[in-house]
């Protein structure tokens, strides 16, 4: 899930890149260093920063500007959607091809007879080691290489459960973010604030992606300019950005291939499920 410090440095990212179009290992475009972190400036790196004549970029979320905004139920959603099966499973009359490439998580399930029986893909397996094992679970079935052959079957379905990323949006509020420039020098200043501003205001910036794979809004709420500390010869600007994004809780699922198979855990008792 995406949290506070997930935004903060998403916006600092987008500063990065607003701040140095040509990448890092090039100049910025405001001629000097450009020092870009989340969380609020510790005085001494700032003074240090100030005295060489350069500038920083701090991303702070503001105090008391949080606001729930929750209005969705919570529904577990495919992240992003249902991933084709690597493994492959042909039926031909009484015989069963295991082919395709190895993807631990994935099961192996046939339907035999209206009986179902299921494999689930290891570590370390191999497309052989596939067939043995399924031959292994069905009566009368045997395995050569990978083919599996299954003696009196008159009825053979097959298929392959693949697991599934899923995703609920269980809370979202949005909080207002400083993204306040810090510099040497008014002209820095001036340099600086524009490039970073249009940036965040260009439409790709619209939504702002996070690390959970969502989707982050981002509206902009007005610019302040500071200047009590010229003294110490710092001149700041703030950018207020409003961002709202979700909370969000995953699981892994997996896809559901054949219904009512009959399986006996090692307590002996006999469970019906869908696998």
């Amino acid at each position: 899930m995406a949290d506070l410090s997930d935004v903060e440095a998403a916006l600092a990212q987008l500063a990065v890149t607003a701040t140095y179009p040509a990448g890092t290992a090039q100049v910025s475009v405001a001629g000097v260093t450009v020092t870009i972190a989340t969380g609020w400036p510790e005085p001494q790196q700032l003074d240090g920063i100030i005295a060489a004549g350069n500038a920083m970029v701090s991303v702070f979320p503001k105090p008391g500007s949080e606001e729930n905004t929750t209005r969705f139920v919570p529904v577990m959603e495919a992240l992003n959607g249902v991933p084709a099966a690597q493994l492959m499973l042909t039926v031909a009359g009484n015989r069963v091809a295991v082919g395709g490439a190895i993807n631990p998580g994935e099961a192996a399930s046939l339907l035999v007879n209206y009986q179902g029986y299921c494999y689930g893909v290891q570590a370390g397996d191999s497309l052989l080691s596939i067939a043995a094992a399924l031959a292994a679970l069905i009566p009368g079935a045997s395995a050569a290489g990978a083919v599996v052959t299954i003696a009196g079957a008159f009825d053979i379905a097959a298929s392959v459960s693949v697991p599934v990323a899923m995703q609920a949006e269980i809370a979202r509020q949005r909080r207002e973010f400083l993204i306040s420039i810090w510099a040497a020098t008014p002209a820095i200043r001036a340099l600086l604030g524009p490039a970073i501003d249009l940036y965040l205001k260009a439409a790709a910036q619209k939504r702002i992606a996070l690390p959970d794979d969502t989707l982050a809004r981002l509206i902009y709420r007005g610019t302040l300019e500071i200047d009590h500390l010229a003294k110490q010869r710092i001149y700041r600007r703030d950018l207020r950005y409003e961002v709202e994004y979700v909370t969000s809780s995953g699981e892994l699922d997996h896809t559901v291939t054949s219904f009512g198979t009959a399986i006996a855990p090692a307590g002996g008792f006999t469970l019906t499920i869908n696998i």
